[in-house]
């Protein structure tokens, strides 16, 4: 049996009213985070691994803060390193907004492997807790075809933990974050002479 023929089940201009209708609630009831790109200097090509990359860029997007209560459950993991934090975070954008703001910005730029929407590894700055999160998984069917389109993505992040990667955004709150520069500071350990043996 057929589709009704009196109803357009989801014309242009369905899709755009919908689309206008999420895009100012995300300005209404969002916060401004910022969208870090992974520029991959280097990677191993036999296991695909990366050895350097740098996050040289950052764009400020509106977003949907998705965790009303908190951060995520496993908030403190204790492991063989010791105990580590876990923050889960998840915040949801607009598609609309990715492609025609931040895509334009970062097609051209050098090292970048995926532009048309946000990536696994990327970074995300979140200025309420002044924390950077890694972007882990980035969800495009929820909700899942309404009017036969998809207007949101919704990213789960976790607490990113730096290691080689080269932070220098220009932006002065996220290149000094806590955490980082807690990394940073200890980085420069390995460049002092080791201690000489008493005689």
């Amino acid at each position: 049996m057929a589709l009704n023929p009196f109803f357009l089940q989801g014309s242009q201009g369905e899709q755009s009213l919908v689309q206008d209708l999420i895009n100012e609630q995300l300005r209404m009831y969002g916060v401004e985070v910022y969208y870090l790109p992974r520029q991959y200097v280097t990677k191993n090509k036999i296991i695909r691994e990366v050895i350097t990359s740098e996050f040289n860029q950052s764009y400020p997007i509106e977003a949907y803060v998705d965790n009303f209560d908190g951060y995520g459950d496993n908030t403190v993991l204790l492991s063989k390193f010791g105990v580590q934090a876990t923050n889960e975070l998840k915040l949801i954008i607009s598609q609309e907004r990715f492609s025609s703001y931040i895509t334009p910005l970062i097609k051209n730029l050098p090292n970048i492997e995926l532009a048309t929407r946000p990536k696994e590894g990327d970074l995300i700055y979140f200025p309420l807790g002044d924390r950077l999160f890694e972007i882990k998984f980035v969800e495009h069917e929820k909700p899942f075809y309404q009017l036969q389109k998809n207007y949101v993505y919704e990213l789960t992040c976790e607490l990113f933990r730096g290691e080689d990667e080269i932070l220098d955004t220009g932006v002065e709150e996220i290149d000094d974050t806590s955490m980082w520069k807690e990394i940073s500071d200890l980085s420069h350990l390995s460049d002092l002479d080791p201690p000489q043996p008493l005689s």
